[in-house]
């Protein structure tokens, strides 16, 4: 039998599926619904590695321990000078580095070859913004870029919610994205609702780079966002965290709670 399924999983999985084991739902034996709620990219190759263990004798107390110790092994492991490290963007304090948000895309950018998830709230100079995205993505043909963005309906519109994408859609095509090849771009509908009790917003802000790296700011796609405000983040390289976060969005998008924004002229 392979435990190797056990050391793919996140701290925090491993963590969560130890606590089940031990007390929770999976005390009692295994749920695929809850294994699913711990890691649903996996949930079928852990529910195997699980079932053999239990066939050979081990209890759920026992998994628990063992999952334990799996988790203090990739803890112990951990470099996190390595895997982490601040962006913050603002005015100079003595002996604290910091660095504009800008400089650090554009390094993220450069080093991208095979794709690009951007999340993001506000988008102003998009032009500016996303002037070395559009070069990278004629640098390299296979690039593939999915961008997450929030389209909001403004408190007195009363347009229909396919009105608004189509208007909006047109305004980052003609005045905000400066290149000829188009990235994908999706949205959140709930940001659409006539009701005030049923919208939301997609609020969140990150840069994720190949699936190796991940950039999680407070900054928005904005020039004084990027280079001015006083802003925070953190780079990550974490694999777990950084696979985490794509296969969040990407679920998203799969399950059409975030839906496509058709880029192409109208």
């Amino acid at each position: 039998m392979s435990t190797k399924i056990l050391n793919e999983l996140s701290l925090q999985s491993l963590n969560s599926l130890a606590a089940s084991l031990r007390s929770g739902t999976l005390a009692a034996g295994l749920s695929n619904r809850t294994l699913l709620q711990i890691d649903s990219a996996r949930a079928g190759q852990l529910e195997e590695c699980l079932s053999s263990l239990l066939d050979a004798g081990m209890t759920t107390s026992q998994l628990s321990i063992l999952v334990d110790a799996v988790a203090d092994a990739k803890l112990s492991s951990c470099d996190a000078t390595g895997i982490v490290d601040l962006v913050l963007s603002g005015p100079e304090v003595s002996g604290i580095p910091t660095s504009d948000t800008f400089a650090a895309v554009r390094k993220l950018i450069d080093s991208a070859v095979s794709e690009v998830l951007i999340v993001g709230y506000v988008i102003h100079q998009g032009r500016r913004i996303f002037e070395r995205l559009a070069v990278r993505m004629d640098e390299v043909s296979e690039l593939r870029v999915m961008l997450c963005l929030d389209i909001p309906r403004k408190r007195t519109d009363t347009s229909l919610p396919e009105e608004i994408v189509k208007r909006f859609a047109h305004d980052f095509r003609e005045h905000q994205w400066p290149g000829k090849r188009m990235p994908n771009l999706f949205y959140d509908p709930r940001s659409l609702s006539e009701s005030w009790d049923k919208r939301s917003s997609l609020h969140a802000k990150c840069m994720v780079i190949d699936r190796k790296v991940a950039l999680v700011t407070s900054a928005n796609f904005t020039e004084a966002a990027q280079q001015r405000n006083i802003e925070a983040g953190v780079l990550v390289k974490a694999p777990w965290i950084v696979e985490r976060l794509v296969d969040y969005f990407e679920g998203l998008i799969a399950d059409k709670q975030l839906i496509a924004c058709s880029l192409g002229k109208q």
